[in-house]
């Protein structure tokens, strides 16, 4: 399976990245030098947690990802560049 990784040069530092399979490590694209894997940013949403948390933008307190849609419909917000259904139903 391939994955994006992040790389640094250990000879010239320049930042780049790649699409490899895990373990495999390229060499530079400028110099040819060698390289270390960089940490990255994760890029997963954790979801609404066990307590829920407080959405600024609605306003209120979200306990669960069905109690935020069903707020959404209430307030007719939908999501951006979207626009609410004919019927009204502001969330699929």
């Amino acid at each position: 399976m391939y994955k994006l990784f992040d790389f640094q040069c250990l000879n010239c530092g320049l930042v780049f990245e790649r699409i490899i399979r895990e373990g495999e490590k390229p060499a530079c694209p400028e110099c040819y030098g060698d390289t270390k894997r960089l940490m990255s940013a994760s890029n997963f949403n954790m979801g609404v947690g066990a307590y829920g948390y407080y959405d600024e933008n609605l306003g209120k307190y979200i306990s669960t990802n069905k109690a935020r849609r069903d707020e959404m419909r209430k307030q007719g917000v939908t999501p951006k560049g979207e626009t609410p259904k004919p019927d009204g139903d502001a969330w699929i």
